[in-house]
């Protein structure tokens, strides 16, 4: 199989994964998309720690790989235990400030390691798996009282499907619009082969694809059937719940490319190109997820302050 062949098939692979995940979160428990964000975590963690080391110290894998088992425990014990919107992500919190603590007290005391090897250790710590808790933090928008799926909010289904899609389309109409225009480089300097019609294209496309999202909703909304979960974001008629998933897919989008850039400027400072060879023809997980994750903690502020006020 050719390199073309390979990238469709892992694509592929990818997508039917996605899909999965997507239908059992939204329609038998929260729990498979929890799995599914602590395998990214793990996989990010790995991933990103390899690259740290090939210029800075070296991250101390095991304390990276105990904060992430920690930091998911101490989300599902306060998620569960004090059944509120925000208990799980203030849990975990909680648990990377021990595990920081942890890191520099190990270090501190250690014959072995130095201030650098702490400091590569607690990047990881943040990036990726800070900022990839965020998605499961939305994924729990959900009224404990009642049976999990049937206390989604609207908030959490719309979050669920948006953090798969907007992402996706972006990157695609980023590389399209692209590849078709070309012109002046984005940002030459981080990432040779962006150019400006590209990250407009990508803007279009996260609108497109939140687009999709609002048509699914209005269907399902008109026809009383269940796709997804998905409703209405507000009762005050469709123009605000229209304008709310525009916005998601705009600004989902300015995040997902520049969660991109992000990564694109770290594997330039570690040099190399690809995070690892986990995904044939794709890289690795974090070269997958790099804006994933940054729209995760958009979409997770949007739906919060947006609980505070509907």
């Amino acid at each position: 199989m050719n390199k073309t062949g390979i990238r469709i098939f892992t694509g592929t692979v990818i997508a039917i994964v996605y899909i999965g995940v997507l239908l059992l979160a939204a329609y038998v428990h929260p729990i498979f998309f929890d799995v599914f964000v602590f395998l990214l975590c793990a996989g990010g963690a790995w991933e990103m720690a390899r690259a740290l080391s090939k210029k800075f110290s070296p991250a101390i894998l095991i304390i990276d790989m105990i904060a992430v088992v920690v930091g998911f425990g101490a989300f599902w014990f306060a998620q569960y235990f004090f059944k509120s919107y925000s208990a799980g992500l203030t849990g975990y919190f909680v648990s990377l400030v021990v595990m920081i603590i942890v890191t520099v007290l190990v270090t501190a005391f250690s014959k072995t390691y130095v201030k650098g090897n702490a400091f590569t250790t607690i990047f990881v710590m943040l990036y990726p798996t800070a900022i990839l808790m965020f998605s499961v933090g939305f994924n729990y928008f959900i009224n404990l009282d009642f049976d999990w799926v049937a206390g989604s909010t609207p908030f959490r289904n719309a979050a669920l499907c948006l953090i798969f899609i907007v992402p996706a389309f972006t990157d695609s109409f980023a590389y399209l619009v692209g590849s078709i225009f070309k012109g002046k480089k984005l940002c030459p300097k981080i990432s040779p082969n962006k150019t400006i019609s590209g990250a407009i294209g990508g803007l279009l496309g996260g609108m497109l694809g939140a687009g999709l999202i609002l048509l699914a909703t209005f269907l399902a909304t008109k026809f009383g059937v269940n796709v997804l979960g998905l409703e209405k974001l507000t009762d005050d008629g469709w123009t605000a719940t229209v304008v709310n998933f525009l916005m998601l897919g705009l600004f989902g989008a300015v995040f997902d490319q520049t969660g991109d850039l992000i990564a694109s400027f770290i594997k330039r400072q570690v040099g190399i190109k690809d995070y690892s060879n986990l995904l044939p023809g794709h890289g690795g997980v974090l070269d997958r997820v790099d804006g994933f994750m940054f729209c995760g903690v958009f979409f997770y502020m949007y739906f919060a302050v947006m609980m505070l006020i509907v």
